[in-house]
């Protein structure tokens, strides 16, 4: 009687069942034998483990980025549901100011940078806490510039591609003019990295419509960033202004755009800003409106506007609008539709409050981990930043070398 055995299944029927397994296996797995050291590292088949992760990602847990890696040198994977730890990845690379901020997550691939503003989104770092990668990008088209902290402020984001199947990174740099203005006489000058090309080029008249406030999120194939008119003083971080854009890059024209944000979203960015995320896979902005008095108790509206954009018209539908108990910053939203929040009400370890509601059925979670203060500014702004759609990929990985590819 003939027995078959694993390596007998059809190629196809071996890379499903692969392309199912936790990342950590597959590294494991390629010490098996010579075929599946070849098939897990074959490109093909990390583009699909790629793909099957990004609709397959946690649904609830929560990456924290330690703000002082000094005190906290690794990052932190939680469940949202029982505030255990799931994993911890330690920081394998140290910035100049030992402080760390995550800008963006693209496909499970982590873009970093120091918190310190003098070296803020200056050296960037690409990091794969899963395949245990990481890469500096120190190099610039402007270094002069960036080195000379006072005159300029710099804003990045990272993206895919798909059409050249190629992840890109996109630095802005503004520049103060001899009144000591941003975004005033001096136009902004733009560089585009491709890890394909382990490249940085200067974009030539790029045409950067905003002075855009430094955070913003990667969505189908564009970056977007909250802008903020200013009046009278400038500021980088955007805090007053009469009207607000969003400002995009697209990755592949390489190009700017401006979209309306809804009419009836406030314009300043205060203690708790506006939040840009993806939500049902939409382009959303998420926003704290005014304190609303419920049977005697204070509720604080959540109010998450989705976009839609067809032939070239923008448009925004109010598709949640939680009362919540708490008060506090939007820090994201699970692929369940657990809204996570950092409150402001801290406690006796000097720390801020996790605090998760999933928006649909209104259950709350308070979570005894918390995110410290900044010791060295003494301020909650400059806290731990988090990633709710973190996926388990294998980008960056390729029989133990860099790679970064992905399927057209």
């Amino acid at each position: 009687m003939s027995t078959t055995s694993f390596n007998d299944l059809p190629r196809e029927t071996t890379s499903e069942i692969f392309a199912r397994l936790p990342v950590k296996d597959l590294i494991k797995s390629t010490s098996v034998n010579k075929a599946w050291y070849s098939l897990i590292n074959n490109p093909s088949f990390i583009s699909s483990q790629i793909r099957r992760c990004i609709s397959n990602c946690h649904d609830n847990s929560l990456l924290i980025i330690p703000p002082i890696t000094s005190i906290q040198n690794y990052c932190s994977l939680i469940s949202t549901d029982t505030s255990s730890l799931i994993e911890k990845f330690d920081i394998p690379f140290e910035t100049r100011s030992r402080s760390l901020k995550m800008i963006t997550e693209v496909h499970g691939m982590l873009l970093l940078t120091d918190l310190h503003t003098e070296y803020a989104s200056k050296q960037l770092y690409l990091w794969n806490p899963y395949v245990r990668r990481h890469r500096l990008l120190a190099s610039s088209c402007f270094r002069k510039l960036l080195d000379d902290r006072n005159r300029t402020f710099r804003v990045v984001g990272m993206g895919f591609d798909k059409p050249t199947n190629d992840y890109k990174i996109v630095r802005i740099v503004y520049v103060r003019d001899d009144k000591d203005k941003l975004f005033a006489d001096l136009a902004p000058k733009v560089e585009i990295f491709s890890l394909r090309k382990n490249t940085w080029r200067k974009l030539k008249d790029p045409g950067v419509p905003r002075l855009v406030y430094d955070h913003g999120v990667y969505f189908n194939g564009s970056y977007y960033w909250l802008e903020l008119n200013q009046l009278g003083t400038e500021r980088a971080n955007g805090c007053y202004g009469t009207e607000m854009r969003i400002m995009s890059f697209d990755f592949h024209t390489e190009l700017f755009g401006l979209l309306k944000v809804p009419d009836d979203v406030p314009c300043n960015l205060g203690r708790c800003p506006h939040k840009l995320m993806q939500v049902e896979d939409s382009l959303a902005l998420c926003v704290i409106d005014a304190p609303h008095r419920d049977k005697g108790n204070t509720r604080f509206p959540f109010c998450i506007w989705l976009m839609r954009q067809e032939n070239g018209v923008v448009s925004w539908t109010l598709r949640f609008r939680p009362l919540l108990k708490y008060f506090g910053s939007p820090l994201g939203i699970t692929k369940n539709g657990t809204l996570i929040i950092e409150s402001f009400r801290t406690n006796e370890h000097d720390e801020t409050c996790i605090i998760s509601c999933n928006i649909k059925s209104m259950i709350y979670k308070v979570h005894e981990f918390g995110i410290a203060r900044n010791p060295i500014s003494q301020s909650f702004f400059d806290v731990s930043t988090v990633d709710a759609l973190f996926p388990e990929s294998l980008i960056m990985y390729e029989g133990g070398k860099s790679l970064l590819k992905f399927s057209k």
